[in-house]
C-alpha cells in the first residue's frame, strides 16, 4: 500500500490503514532532554473514527529494547495507538557516558518527555520487568500523565537469593559482568529472566544475542537501579487501575509477592498464568494481550 497523496514524510499522527504491514513504519528519533530516543509509533485505528486512540507506552525491561514488544503490537494497534521506544543506553537511544545518571527519575522523565514532543497528554504505561517498575514511579509522580498501569514479570522486591545468584560466583554483579560480558553474564543468569523450558533455543539465543548489544556500563547502572527498588513502600498509594501480569513459576515475581500485592491494591487484577515461569512476554504475547484488552475493556465501562 503507498503513502498518501500528497505525502513527504510521513508524520507519525497519521492513522495507517489495518492492512499495511507493521514492518513498513520506520523507527524515528526524538531530541528529548541530554538524549536522541528511537522510537515507533503504530497505529492502525479507523482513520474514520471520531477522537484521537488512547495511547499504550511499553517500556521494556532490563537492557532489553523495544523488540521485545513485537508480538504485542499486531493486536492492540488495531484499537490504540502503540508507542513504543528504547530507553537510555538501549537500542538506537543515546548511550550515556559512564558515570552518568542513571535513575528510576532520569528513565521516567526520558519517557514523559518523548510523550510530550509527541503531543501525548496520557497514557496506558506497560512495563515489563523494570519497566515495570518505572511505571510504578511514573504512577506515583505523575500520576496525570497515566490512565492505567500494567505490570508484566514485574518483582515489587528482587529476592535476596535472586541476587546472590546474579553474582555468579564473583564478588558481585559487576565484576561478573566486566569479566562476561553483559551476553556472557545474561547466558549465565538466563533462567531468571526466561522459562528455559518453554522457550525454543532460537528465542534464547535471540535474547542473550539482544542484551549483550548493552554497554556494560549501562547494564551495571541499570541493575543497581532495579535491585534498589523496593515498591511495596508506596505501592498502595496508586489509585488507578493496575493489571498485574505474571508467570506462576517465575523466581524474580515470585506467586507469593504478587498475592501480597494484590491483597494491597484494591483496585488491581492479577493474572498468573499458570505453568509458566518468567517471560510471558515473549513466550505467550497474544495471552497478554487478550488479558490487556480485557482490562482496558473494563476499565472503559
Amino acid at each position: 500500500m503507498g503513502a498518501p497523496a500528497g505525502a513527504g514524510t510521513i508524520s507519525i499522527m497519521i492513522r495507517f490503514h489495518h492492512d499495511t504491514p507493521a514492518m513498513t513504519i520506520p523507527l524515528q528519533k526524538m531530541r528529548v532532554g541530554d538524549i536522541d530516543i528511537e522510537y515507533q509509533v503504530s497505529d492502525y485505528t479507523d482513520p474514520w473514527a471520531d477522537g484521537e486512540p488512547e495511547t499504550i507506552l511499553f517500556h521494556h525491561g532490563y537492557c532489553r529494547n523495544m523488540d521485545f514488544w513485537r508480538g504485542w503490537v499486531p493486536g492492540l494497534a488495531r484499537h490504540y495507538r502503540v508507542l513504543r521506544f528504547n530507553s537510555r543506553g538501549c537500542g538506537g537511544t543515546t548511550v550515556p557516558p559512564a558515570g552518568a545518571p542513571y535513575d528510576a527519575h532520569t528513565l521516567v522523565g526520558d519517557a514523559l518527555g518523548l510523550m510530550d514532543k509527541l503531543g501525548i497528554r496520557r497514557a496506558h504505561w506497560v512495563g515489563e520487568s523494570s519497566g515495570g517498575i518505572l511505571g510504578i514511579v511514573a504512577a506515583l509522580t505523575h500520576p496525570e500523565r497515566l490512565h492505567s498501569l500494567v505490570l508484566v514479570n514485574t518483582p515489587f522486591k528482587l529476592p535476596g537469593a535472586v541476587m546472590e545468584t546474579y553474582n555468579v560466583g564473583e564478588v558481585d554483579h559487576a565484576t561478573a559482568i566486566e569479566k562476561l560480558g553483559v551476553g556472557g553474564w545474561c547466558r549465565a543468569t538466563l533462567g531468571y529472566r526466561l522459562d528455559l523450558k518453554k522457550a525454543p533455543q532460537q528465542m534464547q539465543e535471540w535474547v542473550i544475542s539482544e542484551m549483550d548489544k548493552i554497554a556494560k556500563h549501562v547494564a551495571i547502572e541499570h541493575h543497581l537501579m532495579s535491585a534498589g527498588g523496593h515498591m511495596t513502600k508506596r505501592i498502595t498509594e496508586i489509585k488507578m487501575p493496575i493489571l498485574i501480569l505474571v508467570g506462576e513459576n517465575s523466581p524474580l515475581a515470585k506467586k507469593e509477592q504478587m498475592n501480597e500485592m494484590k491483597a494491597l491494591l484494591p483496585n488491581a487484577k492479577l493474572v498468573m498464568f499458570e505453568g509458566y515461569g518468567h517471560g510471558i512476554n515473549l513466550l505467550i504475547p497474544d495471552r497478554c494481550v487478550d488479558e490487556m484488552e480485557k482490562f482496558l475493556g473494563e476499565r472503559a465501562k
